[in-house]
C-alpha cells in the first residue's frame, strides 16, 4: 500500500520544467527573443527536456530568425548536464530595414507629418519584431505600392516614387532613398452622377459645392458617403455605387454611377420583449415613421438613444418583406435591471477623502426617467443631492433634469451651507453643439473668519439663469488626443438678503488635442471668466468668486491658494484666465510622462508654473501625479505644489 501511495505522489509530481539557453545571439538580446516566441515555446518550457523537444525548440528559433531579419540563421541544439536545452545560433548576414530618407518632398514643418506618415507606410509590408524590421526583397514593391497610394491620398495623382537601396552597414541595417516626384495637386471639377432616379437638390448643391476642392481621399469618400445618405433618406438602402477618376490637366473628374436598388417604405412597428411598454412619447418617434422612407441610420440613431438611457440591455432592429416595397419592423428589447446602489471611495488634491453611495432608478415609473439619490462625504464637507432627469421630454431630443440639493463646505476662506433646486433642459443640435438652459434657485450662509466687509453678503438667495453652450470635436471626451473643444457660459442672477444685487458672469474655453504618433502628444488650453455686478467686487459674495491654483489651474499652488489674501486666507477674485500646455509621451501600457507649463492671473496678479507629471490612463479618466514649480515666485508665495487629480486638466 505505502509502495502504491508513493508510486501515484512521483507521478503526480511535476515534471521538471526545461530550461532554454541561447549562445552567440548578437542581433537581438535574449530578452527579446524570449518575448517574441513565449507563446509558441510554452508548451516545451513547461517539461522536461529531451531531444525532440530541444530539435522543436531549435526549429522554432531558427524559423522566427529567418523570418526577421537574419535570413541565412541556422541554429542547432543539444542537452546540458542539468538537463537544459543549448541553442547555439549561427546568425549568417544580418539583413534589416534601415533609416528611409524622403527626397522631393519639401521639408517645410507643415510636411512633417507627410514625411512621417511616407517612411510608416514604406515600412509597413517588411516583417517587424520590436523597433526592428527585417530587409525582404519581396517587400519592397508592396512598399512603393504603399507610399504611391498615399500620395494619391493626399492629391497627388500623377505622383511617382523610386525607392533606391543604399549599402549595409556593419549590423546589417539596409538604408533606402525614396525619391519622390509629386506632380501637380489636383482640385476637383464638379462631380458627375449618373442614377435612374435624380438626386435632390441638396445633393446637387453639395456636390457642387465641392467644386475646386483639393481632391484628396478624404475629400473623394466625404462625396461618395454623402450621395449614399442622400439616397438612404429616399428610402434606397441597398444601393450600388461606382466611382471612375479622369484626370484633366490638373483637375480630377469624378463620375458616380448609382445602382438604387428596391425602395422601401416602412408599413408597420412593433416591440417585443418588454414587461413594461415603452412610453407612448417614446415609442412615437418610432411610429411616426409608419409610412415615410426606410431609412437605417436614422432608425440606429433612436436606437442609440433608447440604449443611452441605461434602461436596455439590448436593442435590435429585425426588418421583413410586408410587399415588394414595404417593410414590417421590430423593435426587440431586452429590459436591463433599473433599480441598484452603488459605491465610491476616492481621494483628491481639495477634497482630500471621498466617501459616497448612490441609489438609481433608470426606469422610474415605467417612463423611462433616470432617477438618483445619492450623499457624498469628504474632507471638505456633505453633498446630499436627488435628481430626476426625462430623456425624451416632451417626445423630442430634449433632455429634462430637475434636482434638488444642500450642500456644505470647509474652504480655507469660509464655510458655507447651501440648498437649492436647479432645472436644466439640455439639446443637441448635429453631433457636435450642445447647449444646457437652466434656472437655479438656492439659499446661501455664509460664516467666514475675514472681515465682514471683505466677504460680502452672509445670508442671501441666488436666483441664476444660465446658459452653456459647448463645441465638441475631441475624439475621445475622457481621454482626448485629437481635436478640439470649446464651452462658453453666460449666467444671469440676482442676489437678495442682506442686500440686493445683480450680476453677469461669463466663462469660456478653448482646448486642443494633438498626437504625434502613437505614443506622444500635445495639448493646449486656454479659459478665462470674470462676473460684473451693480455694486462694488467686494458686495459679490464670497463663494461666488473665482480661486484659482490646484490640479486644473496653475500647478505651483495648492488648491484655491492663489491671489490675494489676508494672512493665510484667500479673498478670491472677479477676473481670472488661466493657459495650459503639456506635453505627454508614453512610458509602458497606459502609463505616460508629462511635461506642462501654466499661466494664469486672478485679478490681473501674474503668475507662471512649469513641472512634470505621472499619468495613468483608465476608461473613467487619467489618474494623475504632478508636481508644478513656480517661475514667478514673490515673498509668501509657495516654491511648488504636488497634485493628486482623477480627469484631464482642462
Amino acid at each position: 500500500m505505502r509502495t502504491l501511495l508513493l508510486f501515484l505522489i512521483l507521478l503526480a509530481a511535476p515534471l521538471q520544467a526545461a530550461k532554454i539557453r541561447y549562445i552567440d545571439l548578437h542581433s537581438y538580446t535574449k530578452k527579446e527573443l524570449r518575448e517574441a516566441i513565449a507563446g509558441r515555446l510554452d508548451y516545451i518550457r513547461k517539461r522536461s527536456a529531451s531531444p525532440s523537444r530541444a530539435d522543436d525548440a531549435a526549429f522554432l528559433v531558427e524559423t522566427y530568425l529567418r523570418n526577421h531579419g537574419l535570413p541565412d540563421a541556422t541554429v542547432s541544439w543539444n542537452l546540458g548536464p542539468e538537463k537544459d536545452i543549448i541553442l547555439t545560433i549561427n546568425e549568417g548576414i544580418a539583413k534589416f530595414l534601415g533609416p528611409i530618407t524622403v527626397q522631393g518632398y519639401s521639408s517645410a514643418q507643415e510636411n512633417q507629418e507627410d514625411i512621417i506618415a511616407i517612411q510608416n507606410q514604406f515600412k509597413a509590408p517588411f516583417p517587424e519584431s520590436g523597433d526592428k524590421r527585417a530587409f525582404s526583397a519581396e517587400a519592397i514593391a508592396t512598399a512603393n505600392s504603399r507610399v504611391t497610394a498615399l500620395l494619391h491620398s493626399y492629391g497627388y495623382w500623377n505622383a511617382t516614387l523610386t525607392s533606391q537601396k543604399g549599402t549595409r552597414d556593419p549590423q546589417g541595417h539596409i538604408p533606402f532613398t525614396l525619391q519622390i516626384d509629386k506632380g501637380p495637386l489636383f482640385t476637383l471639377l464638379t462631380p458627375e452622377l449618373k442614377s435612374p432616379v435624380p438626386p435632390t437638390t441638396s445633393l446637387r448643391q453639395k456636390l457642387q459645392n465641392t467644386l475646386n476642392q483639393r481632391a484628396t481621399s478624404k475629400t473623394i469618400i466625404g462625396i461618395r458617403n454623402s450621395i449614399s445618405e442622400s439616397y438612404r433618406r429616399l428610402g434606397y438602402n441597398d444601393i450600388r455605387l461606382e466611382i471612375e477618376k479622369e484626370a484633366k490637366g490638373s483637375q480630377l473628374l469624378l463620375t458616380f454611377t448609382l445602382t438604387p436598388g428596391e425602395k422601401y417604405t416602412i408599413h408597420s412597428f412593433a416591440t417585443s420583449g418588454l414587461k413594461r411598454d415603452i412610453p407612448p412619447r417614446v415609442l412615437s418617434r418610432f411610429t411616426k415613421k409608419i409610412g415615410e422612407s426606410y431609412d437605417l441610420k436614422i432608425l440606429n440613431q433612436e436606437i442609440k438613444k433608447l440604449l443611452s438611457t441605461g434602461a436596455f440591455n439590448s436593442v435590435r432592429l429585425e426588418n421583413k418583406e410586408h410587399s415588394p416595397t414595404e417593410l414590417d419592423l421590430t423593435l426587440h428589447l431586452s429590459e436591463a435591471k433599473a433599480r441598484g446602489y452603488s459605491l465610491a471611495l476616492g481621494f483628491g488634491s481639495i477634497e482630500g477623502y471621498i466617501l459616497g453611495t448612490r441609489y438609481h432608478d433608470r426606469n422610474f415609473m415605467g417612463h423611462l426617467w433616470n432617477l438618483t439619490a445619492g450623499i457624498e462625504a469628504t474632507s471638505l464637507g456633505v453633498l446630499g443631492e436627488i435628481a430626476l432627469t426625462d430623456p425624451f421630454f416632451l417626445g423630442k431630443d430634449l433632455s429634462l433634469n430637475n434636482r434638488g440639493f444642500l450642500i456644505t463646505r470647509d474652504f480655507d476662506s469660509h464655510r458655507k451651507l447651501e440648498g437649492g433646486i436647479t432645472n436644466e433642459l439640455s439639446w443637441k443640435i448635429g453631433p457636435h453643439y450642445s447647449a444646457t438652459l437652466g434656472l437655479e434657485n438656492s439659499l446661501s450662509d455664509i460664516s467666514s473668519d475675514l472681515p465682514d466687509e471683505l466677504i460680502g453678503p452672509k445670508r442671501y438667495f441666488n436666483h441664476r439663469l444660465n446658459l452653456r453652450q459647448t463645441y465638441d470635436r475631441r475624439n475621445d471626451p475622457t481621454l482626448p488626443t485629437d481635436g478640439w473643444f470649446a464651452r462658453f457660459d453666460t449666467s444671469l442672477g440676482y442676489i437678495h438678503g442682506d442686500q440686493a444685487l445683480s450680476y453677469l458672469e461669463t466663462e469660456a474655453q478653448l482646448s486642443y488635442y494633438r498626437s504625434l504618433g502613437d505614443n506622444t502628444s500635445y495639448s493646449l488650453g486656454l479659459r478665462g471668466g470674470f462676473i460684473l455686478s451693480d455694486g462694488a467686487d467686494e458686495d459679490i459674495p464670497i463663494d461666488l468668486r473665482t480661486f484659482l491654483g490646484g490640479a486644473n489651474s496653475v500647478r505651483s499652488f495648492p488648491e484655491r491658494d492663489l491671489g490675494e489674501r489676508i494672512g493665510s486666507l484667500p479673498l478670491g477674485g472677479t477676473s481670472w484666465w488661466v493657459a495650459n500646455a503639456e506635453y505627454s509621451h508614453t512610458i509602458k501600457g497606459p502609463l505616460r510622462g508629462l511635461i506642462f507649463l501654466d499661466a494664469g492671473a486672478l485679478d490681473n496678479e501674474l503668475e507662471l508654473a512649469a513641472g512634470l507629471g505621472i499619468r495613468i490612463n483608465l476608461p473613467v479618466g487619467p489618474i494623475r501625479l504632478e508636481y508644478g514649480r513656480s517661475l514667478s515666485r514673490d515673498s509668501g508665495e509657495p516654491s511648488g505644489a504636488f497634485h493628486f487629480a482623477i480627469g484631464t486638466t482642462f
